[in-house]
């Protein structure tokens, strides 16, 4: 792939979607903050679900907003694939649930357990995935690139915990409505997911000589199962 077409998928689409997504999570946990100190100079407590969705617009705000401070001054890569195949898989996984409201999920579950379960998941999964991103750091893209190898921290347990916390945080996103269409948005991002994974390692393999050990020795994505 030319480097016009690697430019474009490699650094100024994500740098775009990156810099919207952070505008639109800005807007919501600023509108979210005001809200709760409305109630709060009326004497009114904050729900557990009002409560549970300004800790998510915050959370999902800095994972967004690292990624894009991480884009910004990442260091060059050393090796890459960016063939077809691994740049559809990657921009699949990295952007489709995003995409939701272009597909009608019908009306959302109000079961408590199942709503509480699901502001658990996006919770626990962008803690994962911003604590994994931050040993990461300017190693990171989107496409598959290699630029260091990192084996401390979650990545002693899996090899891909951002995807883990992805994966956990998408979970909880669909869980309310999962018995509609957005059950095969999330397979198919979760079929993408496990896609860029090969193309990655693929990647690294081929850069650094001991990941084939580290590979060996970890699991791909959740710790001591898979």
């Amino acid at each position: 792939m030319n480097a016009r077409v690697s430019f474009l998928f490699g650094r100024a689409i994500p740098l775009g979607v990156f810099g919207f997504l952070v505008a639109i999570q800005a807007e919501l946990a600023i509108a979210g903050i005001q809200h709760a100190s409305i109630q709060h100079a009326a004497g009114t407590l904050i729900d557990r679900g009002e409560a549970m969705y300004l800790l998510n617009r915050v959370l999902t705000l800095a994972f967004f907003g690292f990624l894009l401070l991480i884009y910004m001054v990442r260091s060059r890569a050393i090796a890459s694939d960016h063939n077809l195949i691994a740049i559809t898989a990657a921009m699949t996984g990295s952007f489709i649930l995003y995409a939701l409201w272009l597909f009608p999920g019908g009306p959302s579950s109000s079961d408590l357990l199942l709503l509480a379960a699901s502001d658990m998941l996006l919770a626990c999964g962008m803690v994962w995935a911003i604590y994994s991103l931050t040993y990461l750091g300017r190693r990171f893209s989107i496409v598959p690139e290699a630029r260091g190898l990192v084996t401390s921290g979650p990545y002693r347990f899996a090899r891909h915990p951002i995807y883990l916390g992805e994966i956990a945080a998408g979970l909880g996103l669909v869980l309310p409505t999962i018995l509609t269409v957005h059950l095969a948005v999330f397979a198919v991002f979760l079929g993408a997911q496990l896609v860029r994974t090969f193309y990655e390692e693929r990647v690294l393999r081929r850069a650094f000589p001991e990941y084939a050990a580290y590979a060996s020795r970890t699991r791909r994505l959740i710790p001591f199962v898979l």
